[in-house]
């Protein structure tokens, strides 16, 4: 999965954040399996949580609110 283009501010968290997220994405898979497409969406989610997390200085990661934001975009 390619990484979410942003603006870095700080990179501290930015691991935390990508596999916080991706172990929501497969706690959240329900009986989704492990499909190319739902793996794809796990990853992207989790580059989404990694890409805010660095736009902002400090270790500060997403809220589930902003992560459903900015995948919406």
């Amino acid at each position: 999965v390619p990484a979410i283009p942003s603006v870095v501010a700080d990179t501290i968290g930015a691991g935390d954040s990508y596999m916080s997220a991706l172990i929501l994405g497969l706690l959240l898979r329900g009986s989704d399996g492990l499909a190319p497409t739902v793996l794809e969406r796990i990853g992207t989610t989790a580059s989404m949580a990694a890409a805010i997390t660095v736009g902002r200085p400090g270790a500060n990661p997403p809220t589930h609110r902003e992560l459903l934001a900015g995948m919406a975009r």
